[in-house]
């Protein structure tokens, strides 16, 4: 991938998402204290990670070690995130957690690959199996399937940009024409569309890791649960006053 004359590396844009995030979560926990926007900002931040958990996906040294990352920081998140609705219980309950989203992303691609290379009717229909399943667990999980959706887009159009940005934008822009076009609605309720404004940063990634480092690694894995229970613990010492 050529590198643009203004581009972002896979960490800075991270670091962008890390930072829209933050506000969307503020939003959803501090609803009293901060203002809708912030949500329409965050409707980018998981299409950038789930763009870049494909590129981790295509560069990563082990896919297995990859995967597991995912599904272990998803297994210890949702267990922090119990304790909290439990001992510090608010009527926004902590459900967030992505990882396990992302988690199944990664397997979606390696069946998906596994699909593309297969030599035998019967190796064929057990990824097809595979696919069809994990696309069921994803909605169980946060992404649901936007993130399955997601995932599909950017691992079989990332060798064309055109068709990645004309499929993502119908899979984006469809949920909308399933009920009124009123601006209450696409403003006040239901603006998940908003998710293609996250298509310019995406086009300006220009391919590179950024630096690599062990707190780079470790970055998103660490700040995602720390923002969102520090937030969560936010909203309950406010209602407990």
């Amino acid at each position: 991938m050529d590198k643009k004359p203004y581009s972002l590396n896979s960490f800075q844009l991270k670091c962008i998402a890390a930072a829209l995030m933050v506000l969307d979560h503020l939003r959803q926990f501090l609803p009293q204290l901060t203002p809708l926007w912030f949500r329409y900002l965050g409707r980018v931040v998981a299409p950038v990670f789930f763009f870049l958990s494909v590129e981790g996906f295509l560069h990563t040294r082990s896919r297995p070690k990859y995967m597991a990352r995912l599904f272990g920081a998803g297994l210890a998140m949702a267990i922090g995130s119990g304790v909290l609705n439990y001992w510090f219980p608010t009527p926004t309950v902590l459900h967030n957690n992505i990882f396990f989203s992302l988690g199944l992303g990664v397997a979606l691609m390696s069946a998906l690959e596994k699909l593309e290379t297969t030599q035998t009717k019967g190796d064929y229909w057990r990824q097809v199996t595979a696919v069809i399943l994990i696309s069921a667990a994803s909605l169980f999980t946060e992404a649901s399937l936007y993130g399955i959706f997601m995932t599909k887009i950017f691992y079989s159009f990332r060798q064309d940009k055109r068709l990645l940005a004309i499929y993502y934008t119908i899979g984006s822009l469809l949920p909308i024409v399933t009920g009124p076009l009123t601006f209450d609605r696409l403003f006040f309720f239901d603006y998940q569309w908003m998710m293609i404004f996250a298509l310019p940063l995406i086009f300006l990634y220009n391919g590179e890791p950024g630096p690599r480092t062990i707190g780079s690694k470790w970055f998103f894995y660490i700040f995602y649960p720390a923002h969102l229970w520090s937030i969560y613990m936010i909203n309950y010492m406010l209602l407990a006053k």
